[in-house]
Parts: structure tokens; sequence; C-alpha cells
């Protein structure tokens, strides 16, 4: 009987737990008007080409297209308008190579 309350104890925990790493917010991270921008995108291209398979890829872009909108979102609440545009042009040009290569 000890060891039913112990599992289920266990597994109710573990169900209450599971989701909430997965509801966890995107960060900016390093922002448009930054001068290690480019470091950063450098980084994901090279992470993305270094990266196999298809379904690899997809969810890799599909992370540094979710850092793309909350930079955009990020230096939206800032009301600078030409960090926003460099950040919606990164977010497109990603967009663009990701529909060429899949």
């Amino acid at each position: 009987m000890k060891k039913i309350t112990t599992l289920s104890i266990l597994f109710i925990s573990v169900a209450l737990v599971a989701p909430m790493q997965v509801s966890a917010a995107t960060n900016a991270g390093i922002k448009p008007r930054s001068f290690f921008y480019f470091l950063d995108t450098t980084f994901e291209n090279v992470g993305l080409f270094f990266t196999f398979g298809s379904e690899g890829k997809a969810k890799k872009a599909l992370e540094y297209a979710d850092e793309r909108l909350a930079e955009i979102e990020a230096v939206a609440e800032e009301k600078n308008p030409e960090a926003v545009k460099t950040a919606i042009a990164s977010y497109e040009s990603r967009d663009a190579l990701n529909s060429l290569s899949g």
C-alpha cells in the first residue's frame, strides 16, 4: 500500500511539473541595435549548418524565429523604429532561408 501511495504522489508531481517547463517564454537575447548582434546571427547560422536532419534543423530554426519575434517585441517597446526594421528584416530573411532549404 505504501508503494502505491508513493508512486501515485510521484506520478502526480511529474504530471504537474512537466508542463511548466514547456511554457517558458522566449528571451529576446541580443537586440538588433547591439554591436554584437551580428555574432548572435552568425552563431545561429553556424548552429544550423552543423545540425543534421531536417527535423532538427526545423526545430532549431523555429527556436531562432521565436527569438527574432521576441527581439521585435523588445525593440518595439523601446520605441526605436530603426531597430524594429532591422529585427523584422532579420526575421523575414530567416523565414526566406527556411523556405528555400525546406
